[in-house]
């Protein structure tokens, strides 16, 4: 499983109509209990370990590779691009996916939206999220599944966004011909689209020449920085079977190789901006606590060059993806 995007937290699935839920007919309740009870934790996400973006020159190296500057992340990109073209705040945001409410609390303290929508299919999730928001009433919380938005039903009237993002949620969407088609509708004409995703391959079938690097890099790494909290050695790393896959989570990265595919058919690509992932973001799993100090700053730039060399020769595909785009005009 991926440690980059996954949701959850707080109280079961309801089973009937109030504020901030969808009708019960709307929701995938079977799927929306089992995201609850996989990712109902956000502290069991690192119990056994941080994570590849835990690291502040992963960050850093992220946002040279989208932002073209280190110290600008792809988020605020995103924003800097539209107030090229419009004034800021935007008057309404969707964010599709939100999960446990960072990404909009973090657009709320930058002022750069007035009205944010927030959706995801898990109540636990949407729970967590508005006890954390409550400085900031101007976020609405609602229950929806991304396959299905009920697009006419409010808050999600057609023409009514001037930006939908989604952040670690969309590589989720099984029904991503469908989810663009409605946010298409759902933005106002030439509004704005921002994705940051995983877009490797489905299920996280990794390739073996993949996997192969990423095991040579492990063998020569010392024994003390492969150890999880757990006092797990990482190494000999596989792919899961889609079937361990689905057991986790059955919406994880279902069809995530068509993300970046499938979006030009629905908006228009302004920047696609691929930033690797495909050998850190397993590396590094429950493991980048050991290469946070200065101790391990050498090894850590290593496995960053590594990486990068990779990509420049062409041996690896990228697996994490942002992307800005326009809704028809």
């Amino acid at each position: 499983m991926t440690e980059y995007h996954l949701r959850s937290a707080c109280e079961p699935a309801v089973q009937g109509q109030s504020p901030g839920h969808m009708p019960p007919e709307l929701v995938d309740n079977q799927l929306a209990l089992k995201l609850d009870s996989t990712w109902g934790d956000p502290e069991s996400w690192v119990a056994n370990g941080g994570h590849w973006t835990d690291l502040e020159d992963v960050r850093t190296c992220i946002n040279q590779r989208v932002t073209g500057c280190p110290d600008t992340s792809p988020l605020a990109w995103f924003f800097r691009t539209v107030g090229a073209s419009r004034t800021r705040p935007l008057r309404r945001a969707l964010v599709v996916g939100c999960g446990t409410g960072q990404l909009e609390r973090e657009i709320a303290r930058a002022g750069w939206v007035e009205k944010i929508v927030a959706s995801d299919l898990s109540a636990k999730a949407l729970a967590l999220a508005r006890k954390q928001a409550v400085e900031w009433p101007f976020i609405e919380y609602v229950q929806a599944d991304m396959n299905q938005i009920p697009v006419g039903t409010d808050p999600f009237l057609p023409g009514s966004f001037d930006a939908v993002l989604g952040v670690s949620s969309v590589h989720h969407c099984s029904e991503l011909e469908h989810l663009y088609e409605s946010l298409a509708v759902l933005l106002k004409p030439s509004g704005w689209l921002f994705l940051d995703e995983y877009v490797g391959p489905d299920r996280f079938q990794w390739s073996n020449e993949q996997l192969g690097f990423i095991n040579r890099l492990a063998d020569l790494l010392p024994e003390q920085l492969m150890t999880t909290l757990s006092g797990q050695l990482k190494r000999n790393f596989r792919a899961p079977t889609v079937e361990e896959v689905i057991a986790v989570d059955p919406s994880e990265a279902v069809c995530s190789s068509n993300l970046l595919p499938l979006v030009g058919r629905y908006f228009q690509l302004v920047e696609v901006r691929p930033y690797g992932g495909a050998l850190l973001h397993l590396l590094l799993a429950e493991t980048a606590q050991n290469f946070a100090s200065e101790s391990a700053s050498l090894y850590r730039q290593c496995v960053i060059a590594a990486e990068e060399e990779l990509y420049r020769a062409g041996r690896l595909a990228h697996d994490f993806a942002c992307v800005i785009a326009r809704a028809p005009a």
